[in-house]
């Protein structure tokens, strides 16, 4: 029976993969992070800054742009 190559290429099962300890320490870090979390006074503002400044920018300057220009978006919304 012929035994199948990868991609029909020169490999064969004989190259073993060798593991990187970097990588596999930021992917096991990567798997506890919901565990490892904790909200506090050091990361609060970051995380008001990245979940409420940043969104709320975003659409406060895209309403200003669509109320300046008149677009019809803003004038069917019911907020005009």
């Amino acid at each position: 029976m012929n035994r199948r190559n990868m991609g029909d290429g020169p490999y064969t099962d004989a190259m073993h993969v060798k593991k990187n300890k970097f990588v596999e320490e930021w992917n096991g870090r990567r798997e506890i992070t919901e565990q490892a979390f904790e909200v506090g006074p050091k990361n609060i503002i970051t995380l008001l800054v990245t979940c409420v400044g940043i969104p709320y920018g975003v659409y406060y300057m895209t309403r200003t742009e669509l109320i300046a220009r008149g677009d019809p978006r803003y004038k069917r919304s019911g907020l005009a």
